[in-house]
């Protein structure tokens, strides 16, 4: 076992939950120790400090070596779980969020979207709305988040910035946009939005080493926080020639060999594709249009995909494309359900996205449960492919695992975040289920910590989320005023030691002579 030096080590004592595979869980005893390095912002080791291996004895033998402002210990309310990838959110939309959500998707769009959207031309504007819609999403744990800006260059580096300040990962894109758009939000160009698309890239990745200090590592070894993507908004509001040229981009990359992401819509509303068929006879789907114009890849993810038939899901598989899921947004100006065991069985990767503001809120909690309410409605009505097909809803277990590693996976961020592992970027939430300063809900002593996170992502808040942490470094939480104010919080809180006194239960469950992970029993 490789560790690093005893100065650059982070270490953290207690539970903590892995999500190893899609709709497992592993929860760690209140010995599990969880190392870090904090040149790289790696994870060094995880290991159970009460197992006599080599390897547990070498990182017990190194714990010793720390300083205890080293060592985060987790105490029995709490534990440590990997944090949010949010895979799909418009920064801008932020300053509207929780409104104008009667409409359908494109009386949406023009009553609200485009008018807010074009205030962004303005950077001072800009710069305090993305100070605040990013500083929600990370107190919400979201540790990686793909944002849409607008079609402003200028203000969408200005995201960038804010998101790089504030210490978050993200990919970032600038909006392109030449047709049916209004007057007063819309590209000159097709030639004029893809140079500005390149001119975006190209300053993101020049500003990296001066911007994200924290975020290059030494000798190259910390992954750059923010990644620059491509962004047509969605087939209507892109000529083929606009389309065409930002294919070419995303392949071209950064110069370095380094191809970009692609993120934008597809098949959001059924109006919107019968827009799209209309527009693109030559087209045999909606996807079709992107893949004509070189922007369907293994690097493209789309968001929604309620309508996508058998031939446009095909397409996605064999392009090797990701879907995002936004449950919220779906329901409201979508006006569709998605199924998502559908494109699971099917190979195509999928995360969750909160789609602020077409969704009411920034907290992956929220897309977490509506997520789980979609998928139950599914199971539950005819399939118009399959009538006789009953779909099996996602269990919660499944729904997390999309929130988290399915997401970065989606991104193309699989090795980077998305899970405690060894070799991954330490993202992770530090949960109290029972947090001094008050919470959403309770809990109680015959409560282990697999009902604990059960009851913290269907009724828990940020209050909760005590520590967010990004590459090592803490960048966002609850306050801690009312641990403070106690002293020691493990001497401060009976209340909180009693919350959970039947830990062993936990292990008892998730370990035997070969642990395995927790699975949730079957539906009776």
């Amino acid at each position: 076992m490789d560790l690093p030096p005893p100065e650059h080590t982070l270490a953290f004592v207690g539970t903590h939950v892995r999500l190893p595979t899609i709709g497992e869980l592993t929860i760690s005893s209140e010995q599990g120790l969880v190392l870090v390095d904090s040149r790289s912002g790696a994870i060094a080791a995880i290991v159970d400090l009460a197992s006599e291996d080599e390897a547990t004895q070498a990182a017990r033998a190194h714990l010793a070596l720390l300083v205890p402002a080293q060592v985060t210990k987790i105490r029995r309310a709490q534990f440590l779980m990997p944090g949010f990838v949010d895979g799909h959110a418009h920064a801008p939309q932020y300053a509207f969020h929780g409104t104008g959500l009667d409409l359908p998707l494109l009386d949406w769009l023009e009553r609200y979207t485009f008018p807010t959207e074009s205030k962004f031309k303005d950077v001072n504007y800009a710069r305090r709305i993305y100070a605040s819609a990013v500083a929600r999403h990370l107190r919400y744990g979201t540790t990686t988040c793909a944002y849409f800006g607008t079609i402003h260059r200028e203000a969408t580096e200005e995201l960038v910035r804010q998101v790089r300040t504030a210490g978050q990962r993200a990919h970032v894109g600038k909006v392109s946009m030449d047709r049916n758009s209004p007057p007063n939000y819309i590209e000159p160009s097709a030639e004029v939005a893809a140079a500005e698309s390149a001119l975006f890239v190209s300053n993101v990745l020049a500003s990296r080493a001066k911007e994200e200090p924290h975020g290059v590592g030494v000798g190259g070894k910390r992954p750059a926080l923010v990644t620059p993507a491509v962004i047509p908004r969605f087939a209507p509001s892109c000529t083929p020639p606009l389309m065409k040229a930002l294919g070419e981009l995303s392949r071209r990359g950064d110069g370095s060999g380094q191809k970009l992401p692609v993120h934008t819509h597809l098949s959001e509303n059924a109006s919107e594709c019968a827009w799209v068929a209309e527009m693109h006879p030559e087209a045999s789907c909606y996807a079709d249009v992107y893949k004509r114009s070189g922007l369907l890849h293994e690097r493209t993810y789309f968001a929604h995909c309620c309508h996508c038939n058998r031939t446009e899901r095909t397409l996605l598989h064999e392009h090797g494309a990701g879907v995002v899921h936004c449950a919220a947004s779906n329901f409201l100006v979508g006006g569709a359900l998605c199924n998502v065991r559908r494109w699971l069985e099917e190979g195509v990767p999928v995360a969750l996205g909160t789609d602020v503001s077409g969704g009411w809120s920034a907290s992956m909690l929220d897309a977490i449960r509506q997520s789980v309410i979609t998928s139950n409605l599914v199971s539950r009505m005819p399939d118009e492919e399959q009538p006789t097909r009953k779909w099996k809803p996602l269990s919660w277990q499944e729904t997390l695992w999309l929130a988290t590693q399915g997401g970065a996976n989606v991104l193309g961020l699989g090795d980077v975040t998305g899970g405690l592992e060894p070799g991954r970027q330490f993202d992770a939430l530090l949960v109290d289920v029972a947090p001094l300063c008050g919470g959403s809900f309770c809990v109680f002593d015959e409560d282990d910590v697999l009902t604990s996170l059960e009851k913290f992502l269907f009724t828990g808040d940020d209050r909760h989320i005590i520590s967010v942490y990004v590459a090592g470094r803490r960048v966002a939480g609850a306050s801690h005023a009312a641990y403070r104010e106690h002293g020691d919080a493990a001497e401060a809180g009976k209340e909180a030691d009693a919350v959970i006194k039947n830990a062993k239960t936990i292990r008892e469950r998730a370990a035997d002579e070969n642990p395995r992970p927790l699975k949730m029993p079957k539906a009776k």
